[in-house]
């Protein structure tokens, strides 16, 4: 039986995932539920998909 062959990722999604957790993990460690709430809305705002949440471009979604 011939075994697959080794390949090396140029990017690990995985790994890349945990980091990220990490990092919000740290970022909101002791916030209350409002601060916590203010913290994801602000990282949705300033994100490149903040037009895909905001209102208008949900109800012109919703309404195709």
């Amino acid at each position: 039986m011939t075994r697959p062959i080794a390949r090396t990722k140029a990017f690990d999604c995985v790994k890349m995932k945990l980091l990220i957790q990490e990092r919000i993990h740290t970022d909101t460690q002791g916030m209350g539920p409002e601060e916590l709430l203010a913290y994801f809305r602000k990282r949705v705002a300033s994100s490149r998909f903040a037009r895909s949440f905001t209102k208008d471009e949900a109800s012109k979604r919703q309404a195709q």
